[in-house]
């Protein structure tokens, strides 16, 4: 997916190079930018499957539950791309510049914790931690409107999509029976692919005749994941398991960002 994304970016880009019209200091042309922003991802919900190896059989284990209500995280991004000639007339103050965008975002280290009850249920609850960071490369179009309310500070709308790469590193899946034991403890760290969502809303504010700051409030959306962890790995203390399944649901960030925008 990360592939297709990017290609088709890099098409549009640079057939937009080559239209007429597209030079230096108009209010269009290519730019890059850079932003940094904070925000939480909202609960969703985790479930931990595998099997106690009992002798010549095996007990299935199922635990599922929800994630704390929402965890901090931090993220940054850089973009690159295209802003067209305005669509204005020149008796109106109203104007919508469209712009194409190229963005690479991360998403830094948060760790929720599912509260997980256990089938069958005399194995009580299992509490799992889940230190994620994810990178997404994503395709955007933007509206920039002009209002005849203001010459230097724009509305600004946008909506993207592309891929996530989630990762998971140093997962614990504890149990208060068992205290010590992480049932991951053979190979704690996991990665999954998923399509991403984004809608962007903010303001650009234009410092001078190529900079612009820009301020937005985004929500974006990580489709469902699935990771493998190791086996329960502690010979003398606890009966050897199957390797553990963990599915996470859809991830919801509410994000608000700041950043610097270069026009060529």
């Amino acid at each position: 997916m990360n592939g297709k994304i990017t290609s088709g970016a890099v098409l549009c880009l640079c057939a937009l190079a080559t239209a007429p019209g597209a030079s230096a200091g108009t209010g269009h042309g290519f730019y890059l930018g850079a932003t940094a922003g904070a925000g939480d991802v909202m609960a969703t919900d985790l479930r931990q499957r595998g099997a106690v190896h009992l002798g010549p059989g095996k007990l299935p284990i199922d635990a599922e539950g929800p994630t704390e209500h929402r965890t901090r995280v931090h993220l940054g991004s850089l973009q690159f791309g295209y802003a067209f000639a305005p669509w204005q007339t020149a008796q109106s103050p109203w104007g919508i510049t469209p712009a194409l965008e190229l963005e690479g975002i991360y998403i830094g280290k948060h760790s929720p914790t599912g509260d997980m009850p256990v089938h069958p249920a005399f194995l009580g609850t299992q509490y799992v931690t889940v230190p994620t960071q994810a990178g997404l490369l994503m395709g955007n179009a933007i509206l920039i409107f002009r209002t005849p309310w203001a010459e230097s500070i724009f509305p600004v709308l946008g909506v993207g999509a592309g891929a996530a790469f989630v990762s998971i590193r140093g997962a614990d899946s504890a149990n208060p029976g068992e205290p010590g034991i992480n049932h991951f403890n053979s190979d704690p760290d996991a990665s999954d692919t998923a399509f991403a969502l984004q809608l962007r809303a903010g303001l650009n504010i234009k410092l001078g005749a190529n900079l612009h700051l820009l301020t937005e409030y985004r929500y974006l959306t990580i489709d469902a994941t699935r990771y493998t962890f190791g086996a329960t790995d502690y010979p003398g203390e606890h009966q050897p398991t199957d390797r553990w399944r963990l599915d996470m649901a859809r991830q919801k960030y509410h994000l608000v960002t700041a950043g610097i925008h270069y026009r060529f």
